[in-house]
């Protein structure tokens, strides 16, 4: 408990500033109407003294001052510039304005991955005895920060089905502080309607965080419906490469002040080549995701046709129970495809291994298609009964699509169902 209230104090240095610049982001020069271009350009400027079109990479941990007021007026007083990398790095602030601009809101954190982004901002805005409702269809990782780091530490935490706005509202009480919604959710794409239950959190004035992951700002702008924070994992389609591992938060000015106090003290902030590797993939995020979703409808279209799949989960399928909700909040339905082959969890397994093209691994939204089996790889510290509550059903496969060509990975698929 005591770490807890540690962890909630408001430092001297949040009013202070950190060097992190308190008065308003200046005017964003032209970048175009379109987010093609946006990836592109966003945040960044030709350097004013090599003329180079790329953004550096500034590894520098310290920056120095003609004299000790002009550091303490970066470091304590706000004024615009760098003292010390964990407060703020050129390139990460490069990075920061790029996704903050992407998903339209005012500003940005970087972090050294996606669980960090999730832990220091649930800290920023929790105090032990708040509640926090979160979707059943979260991430596993923040599922398990949530049990076996929160709930110890004095914070209580409600599960609940997010298909349905009904089971949100009806964990409302007095002590509800924070919303946490996941769509698509990992791993049954399933949807929430964020609209909907930004309007609930709005009335009870409980901060709203969202995982964008999945959707990536190219196919969802969770802000535009009503969410204060938004959060990445920039290891996935943002970077797009497996080459990084990063996070991210994007929302008001005045949170992301916040956000960031409590990220200088906990010290998972993004390192300047991470950052670097992050702005050098969002620059192709656009081409990127519209073939993720070329692959993504192929496959799913393909995979409902097959004898030997039994169901596939995919918001842009007709038959998906959500499809139209899909619609109204996506511009694309993304690379994320689930589905249940043969009959068990050895028939996941077979499939999986006779996979060649497609690779068995973790994570998501990478140029190579990925894929992972509820029965060999995922869910394993879940039981039979809670794996069956969130639709994780026998012969369960997550496939992250990559950007290979579709035919390639359909006849992969194909080959493989043939052995089960």
């Amino acid at each position: 408990m005591y770490l807890v209230l540690i962890m909630n104090q408001k430092s001297d240095d949040s009013s202070r500033g950190i060097g992190v610049k308190k008065a308003k982001e200046e005017k964003q020069e032209d970048l175009g109407k379109h987010i093609g271009t946006k990836v592109v350009h966003a945040g960044e400027k030709t350097n004013p003294l090599t003329h180079g079109v790329v953004t550096s990479i500034d590894l520098s941990t310290t920056f120095a001052y003609d004299t000790a007021k002009e550091w303490a007026d970066v470091f304590y007083h706000g004024k615009q510039g760098f003292a010390y990398s964990r407060h703020g790095n050129p390139t990460r602030a490069t990075f920061e304005k790029k996704i903050a601009i992407l998903e339209k809101g005012e500003a940005s954190v970087g972090f050294s991955s996606g669980m960090a982004a999730i832990a220091t901002t649930f800290s920023t805005f929790l105090s032990p005895g708040d509640e926090i409702i979160v979707t059943d269809r979260c991430y596993p990782g923040t599922r398990h920060l949530l049990n076996q780091y929160f709930k110890k530490w004095g914070f209580i935490i409600h599960f609940v089905d997010s298909t349905k706005n009904d089971n949100v509202s009806k964990k409302i009480t007095k002590n509800t502080k924070l919303i946490h919604m996941e769509c698509p959710a990992n791993p049954t794409l399933s949807l929430c309607d964020i609209e909907a239950i930004g309007k609930i959190a709005k009335e009870i004035n409980a901060k709203y965080v969202f995982d964008n992951t999945f959707a990536s700002p190219i196919n969802q702008n969770p802000i535009d419906f009503g969410v204060d924070v938004v959060v990445h994992s920039v290891t996935k389609y943002l970077s797009g490469h497996s080459d990084v591992l990063g996070g991210a938060t994007v929302s008001t000015t005045a949170d992301r002040d916040e956000i960031m106090n409590t990220a200088v003290y906990f010290g998972g902030v993004m390192a300047p080549f991470d950052a670097w590797l992050s702005i050098r993939g969002i620059k192709t995020l656009e081409v990127r995701v519209k073939r993720h979703n070329e692959n993504g409808q192929a496959i799913a279209e393909f995979l409902e046709d097959h004898p030997k799949v039994r169901e596939v989960y995919y918001p842009g399928l007709k038959s998906h129970p959500q499809h139209k909700l899909a619609k109204k909040q996506m511009k694309g339905f993304g690379g994320m495809v689930s589905f249940c082959v043969g009959k068990s969890d050895d028939d996941g397994g077979t499939f999986l291994n006779s996979l060649k093209i497609i690779k068995k691994a973790s994570s998501l939204g990478s140029t190579s298609s990925l894929a992972q089996a509820s029965g060999s790889m995922i869910y394993l510290e879940f039981t039979e009964e809670e794996k069956r509550a969130i639709g994780i059903n026998p012969g369960f496969i997550r496939f992250s699509t990559g950007i290979e060509d579709k035919n390639d990975l359909i006849e992969d698929l194909e080959q493989a169902l043939k052995k089960i």
